[in-house]
């Protein structure tokens, strides 16, 4: 193996230590076990069934009809909540599947993490497509850019910040030595 392949091998693999792994003070943990006193979530929704729920003649529908459908109407705290507190959001933090987008269009494209790398990989790319002997050309690059740029937005929008700040690191490498060349 050459000695530049694994000079950049070595290098990806730390920065996808560095940005691929969350750090525990960005995850919200609970400490305490279900038996404390301690145990009660300050989100959590009521044990207590809120229904609505009525037979034909205005009683209460059973509790084997809650088994098989579920609370009706939902709970205001279980529903999808289209909007995420900024304050408890930061570049580590990942989101949950029932949890709304971790950021706006306008958060997105505000971030200087997110702006400085993929602005770094799109220059690099234009220094290496303008480079004669980097085997680099626009037809292919430019569409493969685009690409990594919008699935990095998804991601730093939906998923988390370090998985959208990866790919345009890697460009940053790849481009910079294919312009070396």
């Amino acid at each position: 193996m050459k000695k530049e392949g694994f000079c950049s091998a070595l290098a990806l693999i730390m920065l996808g230590l560095l940005f691929g792994t969350p750090f525990a003070s960005g995850q919200e943990t609970s400490l305490s076990h279900p038996g404390s006193k301690n145990a009660d979530l300050p989100n959590a929704p009521s044990t207590t069934q809120s229904t609505t729920c009525t037979e034909n003649n205005g009683k209460p529908c059973p509790a084997w009809v809650h088994k098989l459908v579920g609370q009706y109407p939902t709970a205001p705290e279980s529903q999808f909540q289209p909007y995420r507190v900024a304050s408890s959001v930061n570049f580590w933090t990942y989101r949950g599947w029932q949890d709304p987008p971790l950021r706006t269009n306008k958060q997105v494209f505000r971030s200087k993490a997110f702006l400085a790398a993929h602005i770094g990989g799109a220059i690099a790319m234009i220094v290496a497509c303008r480079t004669k002997n980097s085997g680099e050309n626009w037809g292919s690059e430019v569409p493969a850019v685009a690409a990594v740029f919008g699935m990095d937005y998804l991601q730093f929008r939906f998923i988390g910040g370090p998985n959208a700040i990866g790919a345009p690191v890697y460009e940053m490498i790849h481009y910079g030595l294919a312009s070396a060349r």
